[in-house]
């Protein structure tokens, strides 16, 4: 049976169950166990081969994965401390974050990765968001006018997954596809596909309209080019980079009426901040309200916080208290992962998971893996606007693509006439 665990077939599988991850997350509603498969077999295939082998692949790598275990102990431990396996709440939660544990230990027993197999799960990470980018205009375009008009309401057109797991997935994806063309590691011609991939991608980021969506991509796009120019001494790369970002970006302006009305939706929105009643019908004024409702909760629970079990029960108190205006039914938890945790695991909560989620970002600040440091920097953005890592496909956008591209990979061959 052990032999079954060879290094080149555990590589294969490592693939396949990757593969079964990323098109899980865009299959997850009609299939809701699928990304979980993939997540399971890739840590049974891990276990499998350090069996077989004795021996722990990437040992010296160990304290950057196991890292994320941290996150896990913060909900464990606060969850633990306020209730017991009894609460559906926690048992719930248990399990959500269950990919903090299973999907770095993989990562650390698996063998090292050939960097053709790393490029072989970017490029279907593109194909999926171009598929799923494909689903979603051509219902934009049976049905324009109505999903036009929900833009006005803060709504936005349907995706798989939801839109913001999906526009998150978009500035990855065209990130890697990027630097796979930027390096040159591509043949020419995937290289001419990717770069097709990457522009529809991009146009279809602004027809979609989701502001974290756009501003991780363009703080991404940014970034990447100061990189180019910095490190790189490539300033003219730079310029006409970001020339040409910002030039397709004013087009789409003039061209996407769901980008025109989400723009003013935005200022309608801002504009109601004073208004408390506006937090039943605008979405950034109810996010604002639960900033204050959630501060409430940080002063009376400043060092552990109330934990997950009872965050939603405590904000409700909050929100009847301070703000009776707003209806229970409009009722939103923290939309930033930084407050949210704050209020959920304390202080202390708070500083275990900002060392146990950053700590692999620290390790490689060195060694200039500029796609993990900029897929770090499109979940934080993120985290900025939204409580990502409180969901199922959230909890895997923000692990599993960032231990992708930190795991380590055999040298680098020149690029073949195909990708078989």
């Amino acid at each position: 049976m052990w032999n079954y665990f060879s290094e080149a077939r555990v590589r294969q599988l490592s693939v396949f169950w990757s593969a079964v991850i990323i098109v899980g997350l865009f299959m997850s509603t009609w299939v809701r166990v699928w990304p979980s498969i993939g997540i399971a077999g890739l840590f049974l295939t891990g276990v499998g081969y350090s069996l077989s082998q004795r021996k722990i692949a990437q040992r010296a790598h160990g304290p950057e994965f196991l890292g994320f275990l941290l996150v896990y102990a913060v909900h464990a431990i606060t969850g633990f401390l306020h209730s017991d396996l009894t609460s559906k709440v926690l048992q719930q939660d248990l399990v959500l974050q269950l990919p903090f544990v299973l999907l770095p230990i993989a990562f650390w027993l698996l063998p090292t990765w050939k960097p053709r197999q790393q490029q072989l799960l970017w490029l279907l990470l593109l194909g999926c968001c171009l598929v799923a980018a494909a689903g979603a205009t051509f219902n934009y375009l049976l049905h324009n006018e109505e999903i036009e008009a929900l833009y006005l309401q803060s709504k936005v057109m349907p995706t798989e997954p939801d839109h913001i797991r999906f526009s998150l997935l978009i500035s990855i994806a065209v990130m890697a596809g990027v630097i796979l063309i930027f390096n040159k590691h591509l043949p020419i011609v995937w290289e001419r596909i990717t770069a097709g991939a990457v522009v529809l991608l991009f146009l279809f980021q602004h027809l979609l309209a989701v502001r974290s969506g756009i501003v991780t991509m363009y703080g991404a796009g940014f970034v990447w080019l100061l990189w180019v120019g910095y490190h790189q001494r490539r300033w003219k790369t730079s310029l006409i980079g970001a020339l040409l970002i910002i030039g397709l970006g004013a087009g789409c302006l003039l061209v996407f009426p769901t980008l025109q009305n989400k723009i003013i939706n935005t200022r309608n929105d801002a504009s109601q901040f004073d208004s408390v009643e506006a937090a039943n019908n605008y979405s950034m004024v109810a996010r604002v309200y639960s900033y204050q409702a959630a501060w409430a909760i940080i002063q009376q629970h400043p060092l552990l916080g109330v934990s997950k079990v009872k965050l939603a029960d405590e904000m409700a108190q909050q929100y009847s208290y301070r703000f009776p205006a707003i209806d229970p039914k409009r009722y939103v938890l923290p939309h930033n992962q930084f407050i949210y945790n704050l209020a959920a695991y304390g202080l202390i909560g708070l500083i275990i998971f900002v060392l146990g989620y950053y700590y692999l970002l620290w390790r490689n600040l060195g060694r200039q893996n500029v796609l993990l440091g900029l897929i770090y920097l499109i979940i934080s953005i993120s985290f900025l606007a939204e409580y990502t890592l409180e969901s199922n496909i959230g909890v895997i956008v923000g692990l599993f693509f960032m231990l992708l591209a930190a795991a380590p990979t055999a040298t680098l061959a020149k690029p073949a006439s195909s990708l078989t």
